[in-house]
Order: C-alpha cells, then sequence, then structure tokens
C-alpha cells in the first residue's frame, strides 16, 4: 500500500496554508494539535482529524467541492493499486 494515501489532499492543504501565510507552527496553534500533525497532512501520510477538519478547512480558506473531488481522487487510486496491484513473479 502507498504511505502516501492522501497525497492530493495533503498538496492542497499544504499550498493552501503557504497562501494564507500561515506556518505549520501557527495553523497547528490556532487547530490546537502538535504541528507534526500538519506537516503530516501536507505529506500526504494522513487526512486532518474529524474533529479539526472544518476548522482546518475554514482556516485555509479551502473549497469544499475542491477538497471532496481530491478525497475521491485519493480513494480512487488507493483503490486501483489494490485491486490491480501486480503480483510479484516467484522464481520457478
Amino acid at each position: 500500500m502507498n504511505t502516501f494515501e492522501h497525497q492530493n489532499l495533503g498538496s492542497y492543504l499544504k499550498a493552501k496554508r503557504i497562501e494564507t501565510k500561515l506556518t505549520q507552527a501557527e495553523a497547528s496553534e490556532y487547530l490546537k494539535v502538535h504541528p507534526q500533525y500538519v506537516s503530516n497532512w501536507e505529506r500526504g501520510l494522513c487526512a486532518p482529524p474529524t474533529h479539526c477538519f472544518q476548522h482546518t478547512l475554514d482556516l485555509l480558506g479551502a473549497d469544499r467541492k475542491k477538497v471532496a473531488e481530491l478525497m475521491l481522487l485519493d480513494a480512487k487510486r488507493i483503490i486501483e493499486e489494490k485491486i490491480f496491484k501486480k503480483k510479484k513473479k516467484t522464481a520457478a
């Protein structure tokens, strides 16, 4: 499985944070989460948790329709990786 499950969402959130001129530390302080969480979201390792997802979108001025589209793209990629994953050839 790809460890960057939320890569499209993460890239978008990072771009929005930079656009709003916030540092990761400032965003994390506002959202009351550890700065490492913000870094993890931006690298696509995870998505913001449910308890602060709406606040994250509000803080960054994120387009909710765009966020939904990106989350669907990420989910589609993950599903396709699982379905179409080629089996490794074994030596006979």
